[in-house]
């Protein structure tokens, strides 16, 4: 069975415009449009998301508006849809959107938090293939150290 085709558009963020796929509603991926263009979105969200993208030429104004406004906020309580991910990296992206503003956890911590002691490594992996950057805050996941991950 072959899968819905997901839109994007792109949406301005406080690091700059960024491109924003979405199906039914929600959001399925995120790129930060540095240096990039349409073609690194159509192939970040067939390689690292597993869905076909194509440009929205006219996207929901409702849902551009509600982006915006969370990255704006440094929100995490947008509408996501993580279906296309493993069990494992969907309880990590929830556990990871529930951390406060202001407040980190450790690749350990979080491999705790969702039942999986040990797996400090694999929750470093659902960081780094973390399809909505920003609105799930990867960067609020650190290592034992305190220092910046490697994802």
């Amino acid at each position: 069975m072959t899968q819905p085709v997901h839109r994007w558009f792109e949406a301005n963020s406080p690091i700059g415009p960024v491109y924003v796929a979405h199906h039914n509603g929600k959001v399925t991926g995120l790129l930060i449009r540095r240096d990039k263009d349409m073609g690194d979105m159509e192939a970040y969200m067939r390689n690292e998301v597993g869905v076909e993208v194509e440009p929205d030429l006219n996207p929901p104004a409702g849902l551009v508006a509600e982006v915006e406004n969370a990255l704006a906020e440094g929100r995490t309580d947008i509408n996501v849809d993580l279906s296309c991910r493993s069990d494992f990296q969907r309880k990590i992206l929830a556990a990871t959107a529930a951390i406060p503003k202001g407040q980190v956890r450790t690749y350990g911590e979080l491999a705790e938090d969702v039942g999986s002691p040990g797996a400090a490594r694999a929750v470093g992996t659902a960081m780094a293939r973390n399809p909505v950057p920003l609105l799930i805050p990867c960067h609020r996941v650190v290592p034992a150290s305190g220092g910046v991950g490697h994802y």
